[in-house]
């Protein structure tokens, strides 16, 4: 179980790294998509691990409407159903 502080930190980690996933190469766009997908498993875990007062400020904070953030949790979901299949 992670902090608010740890998961903050990650969270920020991640969408740095996600805006440097940016551009028109082939390889860039699979890393983006892998990314998006990790980022998407935090979204899970912030929810598991979190309250409710502390994940809606998690998501102030970094800017993150909630239709992005089911955005992230619908690409993780995706990629696991594939993988199931």
């Amino acid at each position: 179980m992670k902090t608010f502080r740890q998961t903050t930190v990650t969270f920020l980690e991640t969408l740095a790294q996600l805006k440097r996933l940016e551009g028109p190469e082939k390889i860039t766009q699979a890393l983006r998509v892998v990314k998006e997908r990790d980022t998407g498993k935090l979204c899970y875990q912030a929810e598991e691990d979190l309250p409710q007062a502390e994940l809606s400020l998690l998501k102030d904070m970094l800017s993150v409407e909630k239709s992005k953030w089911e955005t992230y949790k619908q690409i993780c979901r995706e990629s696991l159903r594939k993988w199931v299949e």
